[in-house]
């Protein structure tokens, strides 16, 4: 059996919200492959003008292919789930900024798995027009696999001139612990 719907939350009221979240969703118990297993999306989500949104995920498997996954805004970049009912959630996301002149965007995940725990996040953030501007990132992955006990964190950072639609300067950092 499963379950479809949407939740909506407006806070203080829907006439006049602050914060409005909406999330579209889909569920079912699969008897048969002996698994439970949820998504969500968020969509035309704010709190005060900062847009939201992302996507989370659950799977329960039990029987011959026990397994569990939840992940909300997606999995480390080097990790490979095992087959979902569902596609790979989509990082959660903030815009704090989005028009021509400046661009700042956070962008995070954090998930578990039977043998993994995973989390990071990513900060964009642009100054200038298309073909004039200063663009930089920082970021920040890591991945906790526990048999057999495996590790990686990584950070990375860049900046980039660009001027008449040409690089003039960018440098990129990448840091690996493992």
């Amino acid at each position: 059996f499963a379950i479809v719907g949407i939740l909506k939350v407006a806070i203080p009221t829907i006439e006049a919200p602050l914060i409005i979240i909406q999330v579209a969703f889909i569920g079912a118990v699969e008897f048969d492959k002996e698994r439970l297993w949820f998504f969500a999306s968020m969509y035309d989500s704010r709190i005060l003008f900062i847009t939201l949104e992302g996507e989370m995920g659950l799977l329960v498997g039990c029987g011959n292919n026990p397994n569990f996954v939840v992940s909300v805004g997606g999995f480390h970049p080097r990790f490979s789930p095992p087959p979902l009912p569902f596609p790979s959630p989509r990082r959660i996301a903030l815009d704090l900024s989005n028009n021509p002149l400046y661009r700042v965007r956070i962008e995070g995940y954090f998930a578990v798995t039977s043998n993994t725990v995973q989390f990071g996040a990513m900060a964009e953030i642009g100054f200038g027009l298309p073909d004039f501007g200063i663009n930089g990132h920082i970021s920040f992955d890591a991945l906790f696999q526990f048999s057999p006990f495996y590790f990686i964190v990584e950070i990375t950072a860049s900046v980039r001139l660009t001027v008449f639609g040409f690089d003039a300067f960018s440098i990129r950092l990448e840091f690996t612990l493992e």
